[in-house]
């Protein structure tokens, strides 16, 4: 049996599985470290309140979601893989202790480079917003 880890660059019923639990974790250290706004958090809140049958936690995000998936008897968390290093990382911590099946998101773009600047969506689409634009 396997969970879903939802995580702020997934917010899409798009990964929801029929009967498949599904936990996102606001994450309070990288919420204060980063100082997101009112208004992020509440367009987070959003999403998810779209997405039915998440199951919305906070803390720590690998242990919220280890203690999820116990709590499920899952052997596998499937999550997206995301260019955030902060999630690569907290998918690294959790592949040490679980299984985690990874699923790669369709590409904005053909072209599309992650920025190196992840903070800079600007940046990203003066490159790459004119290709999102046209059909595929």
């Amino acid at each position: 049996m396997s969970v879903l880890w939802v995580h702020d660059a997934m917010l899409s019923e798009r990964w929801l599985r029929k009967g498949e639990p599904a936990v996102f974790v606001f994450d309070e250290a990288w919420i204060r470290d980063a100082g997101l706004s009112l208004k992020r958090l509440v367009f987070m809140a959003e999403c998810l309140e779209a997405m039915p049958g998440v199951e919305v936690r906070r803390g720590e995000v690998v242990g919220e979601v280890l203690a999820f998936a116990a709590e499920h008897g899952a052997g596998v968390v499937r999550t997206v893989d995301a260019a955030d290093p902060r999630l690569r990382r907290q998918r690294e911590v959790l592949a040490e202790s679980i299984e985690v099946e990874r699923t790669r998101p369709p590409a904005f773009v053909d072209e599309a480079v992650p920025p190196a600047d992840l903070r800079s969506f600007s940046r990203y689409w003066k490159k790459h917003g004119r290709a999102a634009k046209r059909p595929r």
